[in-house]
């Protein structure tokens, strides 16, 4: 059973510093977040950033027994059941949740909690990941894992502080962020004064009716001496796929290299289907379904993202072929293709 009008999920991550709690607090103040449920995760015994929550009369819940993204996944989900109960005993009311972590997080197994656990995705879908990022300290907190790890995952990512940043400063920094994220859309700001509209109820973590792509980002080159772990590639053919093939190389890639594969997503033309399939991975956890039919003059193609930890991209453009070419035989760390 499908449950039609889910509670949408919001995750606001970034690193120490970036004006995660000021963006939540103009969330909180706005008219149409007065019945959100908000989660607070502060690492350490003692939370700090609940303090520093404005008090509205949303549900304010704060877990602190650990970082989210490691050892509380489980809280996590207990918090989230006793809100749907409440939800069912007509104590609350519940419009959205709003979930923001510690600067410390992997937004991974946050992510995960709503697409592997059934209750959760009964109940919830997330509207949006979105990451807030210090434009000033960009340049010295990407050398740090966790935050290209929650650029990879984000799909709005809110460059905050625009004040201390020259425009060249801000231009070099959008075109290493797209290298690590090419489909993210990008909004800077000061003081964490976003427009709600670009915030709340965009359905970004979902597919969009087309995957947003800037090719002109994706050709820069001249970045790659940051040695950034992070990186993402965009696969694009107007050539049918072979079913069979396409199962094989998701099979591969979410078996193999699914720790190094964070967010992947796309619409694939497939030979013989006349819907598009779309399809969103995280990690080894992956999902496609058949969608609309094609249209009359609607150009069939598909369109494949990937974003990842040291990602190759000849690798995976041998993978994409195998796909389309019934003679192309492929082999890849002992992964043997077959028909």
């Amino acid at each position: 059973m499908l449950r039609q009008h889910k509670i949408p999920v919001t995750i606001l991550t970034g690193f120490l510093g970036s004006g995660k709690t000021t963006l939540l607090n103009r969330l909180l103040r706005d008219a149409r977040n007065r019945h959100a449920a908000v989660i607070i995760n502060e690492f350490g015994e003692t939370g700090i950033d609940s303090e520093l929550v404005f008090r509205t009369n949303e549900e304010i819940i704060e877990i602190n027994k650990g970082c989210i993204c490691c050892n509380v996944r489980a809280d996590l989900i207990e918090v989230l059941k006793n809100l749907i109960v409440k939800l069912a005993k007509k104590e609350i009311q519940l419009s959205r949740v709003i979930i923001e972590t510690t600067g410390l997080a992997n937004p991974a197994p946050v992510i995960q909690t709503f697409l592997m656990d059934e209750i959760m995705s009964f109940w919830f879908e997330i509207d949006s990941v979105c990451t807030v990022v210090d434009s000033k300290h960009l340049p010295l907190h990407l050398e740090q894992e966790i935050a290209q790890e929650q650029i990879a995952f984000a799909d709005l990512i809110i460059m905050n502080k625009l004040d201390l940043v020259s425009p060249e400063e801000l231009k070099d920094l959008e075109l290493r962020i797209k290298q690590m994220n090419a489909t993210a859309e990008i909004i800077s700001v000061t003081n964490s004064e976003v427009p709600m509209n670009k915030l709340i109820g965009i359905n970004s973590f979902q597919l969009s009716e087309k995957v947003k792509i800037q090719p002109d980002l994706l050709t820069e080159t001249h970045y790659h001496h940051h040695h950034d772990h992070m990186n993402s590639f965009v696969l694009k053919s107007d050539k049918p796929l072979i079913l069979d093939r396409v199962n094989n190389w998701f099979s591969y890639l979410v078996q193999i290299k699914g720790e190094s594969l964070y967010r992947y997503k796309g619409i694939l033309h497939v030979k013989d289907v006349d819907r598009r399939v779309v399809f969103q991975g995280v990690h080894m956890l992956f999902a496609s379904t058949e969608d609309r039919r094609w249209k009359e003059n609607e150009p069939r193609k598909s369109e494949l993202v990937f974003i990842g930890m040291n990602l190759n991209e000849e690798e995976l453009k041998k993978g994409f072929r195998y796909c389309m070419d019934q003679d192309f035989n492929l082999q890849l760390e002992g992964y043997f293709f077959k028909d």
